[in-house]
């Protein structure tokens, strides 16, 4: 395989092997061999910025990480009431496990098949801790409201990931319906 030149070849790598994680139902990170064939450069090439596939799996779980806050926060507007917001992330938390639910199942299905290797930078603690926050802010139990949309959410991603074939509302109705049900007025 041609060499290519080592600028910029570690974020390649790294871009490559989401890519080839973001489609798939497999629950695995590609192999450093994958990676460097995807991205046209010899197996050894990768050594000089993965030390080893635990190396691979750990940069991927954070950049992953850093995608999904960025979602989040992206969709956040802190000029809105607090059910307002709280809807704005529940769509957004959606919306970007809908779009990459290979990503979706790394980030929060993986945790048991990657061990040591499973890792997260911590600013989704803090993104769920700021719903709760906001959950507080709109009148409810920030612990119990918290818990309660992120299980709401997950399981409606995972749903959608594992049942692509339902005829499933459009996302805007689904919040719709589960913030009724939690009983978040507009």
């Amino acid at each position: 395989m041609g060499q290519v030149p080592g600028e910029g070849l570690r974020d390649r790598l790294l871009e490559t092997a989401l890519e080839l994680a973001s489609p798939g139902l497999t629950l695995a990170i590609p192999s450093l061999r994958a990676a460097a064939r995807a991205c046209g450069v010899s197996a050894t090439a990768v050594y000089r910025y993965f030390a080893s596939q635990g190396d691979l799996n750990r940069a991927i779980l954070l950049r992953i990480d850093a995608a999904f806050v960025a979602a989040m926060t992206e969709a956040d507007d802190p000029r809105l009431p607090p059910v307002e917001r709280l809807r704005r992330l529940a769509a957004a938390y959606l919306e970007w496990g809908v779009a990459h639910p290979g990503l979706y199942q790394l980030r929060f299905e993986s945790a048991d098949q990657l061990g040591a290797d499973y890792v997260y930078s911590g600013a989704a603690d803090d993104v769920l801790g700021g719903i709760g926050q906001l959950a507080r802010a709109a009148g409810a139990d920030a612990r119990v409201a918290a818990e309660d949309l992120w299980v709401g959410m997950h399981g409606v991603v995972s749903l959608r990931i594992h049942k692509p074939h339902m005829a499933w509302p459009d996302i805007e109705t689904q919040v719709d319906r589960l913030f009724a049900l939690w009983g978040f007025a507009n």
